[in-house]
């Protein structure tokens, strides 16, 4: 009977030890990385033309940053179109086709991943 508790208590110690001792665990698997581009140092409307529901918008960009384009109705805050992009020049030129959204007014929202963001107003008839 002595023997067996001694044993016992000589286990528990060792199982102590052991889970004591610093671990060299390496993570196997890498989190995701999330690539937010370069830094953008400018973004801005330069114009914006509309011909019925076509919408043409020149962006002022930093090459290799992203940005995003939302489209808003007036007085919310719930997009209902998304768009994204990673300007390849200093002035972007996108084309959007808004011809699936009810009359009204909305936002044309433009967003650098920095949060910076720029409105400009457009009526869809």
């Amino acid at each position: 009977m002595k023997n067996t508790r001694a044993i016992l208590v000589i286990l528990t110690f060792i199982v102590a030890l052991a889970s004591c001792r610093k671990s060299d665990y390496v993570p196997t698997i890498k989190p995701n990385e999330i690539d937010l581009g370069t830094k953008s140092t400018s973004t801005a409307i330069k114009s914006i033309t509309q011909t019925d529901n076509t919408v043409v918008a020149q962006f002022e960009t930093t090459v290799g940053a992203k940005y995003a384009v939302q489209i808003v109705p007036f007085g919310s805050e719930e997009p209902v179109k998304n768009y994204s992009f990673t300007a390849t020049d200093d002035e972007t030129t996108k084309t959007y086709d808004l011809s699936g959204l009810v009359r009204s007014d909305y936002d044309l929202i433009f967003i650098d991943v920095d949060g910076k963001e720029v409105k400009y107003p457009l009526v869809i008839k």
